[in-house]
């Protein structure tokens, strides 16, 4: 899990506030010309980020989170729990959800050490909406990592909805841990346990970064 957690961190790197426009560069464009955005902010701030935590995660929430619709992913990752849950319960899974990606991926991130990014061919209609960009990680002395990114067209701007590595799916990974938490202790009972590993991570104790993601 610890790996996957790593892999996905620099997959993450590649993603980034796209801004709207008339016309909305494509998706591959968005993750090509904002992964150097985030790659030279880590490169900038090697340092800084290695004694202070708050700051990394700052980077995350100004360069990678605004680029996911986390409504989307939080309902698609809950369910039928989303369906039953009340407005209240949503929110502060979605609060909790993107707090969960925050500090995990954040810590992750740190690792990053310059590993080569490929951006296969893109292939979609000219005016798709619904779109997948396929790239990959390459590995020192390893076999590269496959990532694909789901993106869909969203108020003239390009959301991430999935990330799938290796042919696993985030969304898919987190609705198959969640749904055990909620059938041990209800939906309230995870919202709860996502806010303490939120703060374990941002304070670095125990379980934390990693345990958040499990």
């Amino acid at each position: 899990m610890h790996h996957a957690i790593r892999t996905l961190a620099v997959a993450l790197l590649l993603l980034g506030s796209a801004w709207a426009v008339a016309n909305p560069p494509s998706a591959q464009q968005v993750v090509q010309e904002t992964s150097e955005r985030m790659i030279d902010a880590l490169t900038a701030n090697q340092d800084r980020i290695k004694t202070d935590r708050s700051y990394l995660f700052s980077l995350v929430e100004e360069i990678v989170l605004p680029h996911f619709d986390f409504e989307r992913m939080s309902s698609w990752v809950l369910g039928k729990h989303w369906r039953t849950a009340t407005p209240e319960q949503r929110a502060k899974f979605t609060k909790e959800f993107r707090n969960l990606l925050v500090r995990t991926y954040g810590t992750a991130m740190a690792e990053y050490s310059g590993q080569k990014i490929v951006y296969l061919p893109f292939r979609a209609p000219p005016n798709a909406n619904d779109v997948t960009v396929k790239t990959q990680i390459e590995q020192e002395g390893g076999q590269p990592i496959s990532i694909s990114y789901s993106l869909y067209l969203k108020d003239n701007d390009w959301k991430v909805y999935d990330v799938v590595i290796e042919n696993t799916s985030l969304v898919a990974n987190y609705r198959s841990s969640f749904a055990t938490e909620i059938k041990n202790g209800g939906l309230d009972g995870l919202i709860a346990k996502l806010e303490t590993r939120s703060q374990q991570a941002l304070t670095g104790g125990a379980n934390g970064a990693t345990g958040a993601a499990q």
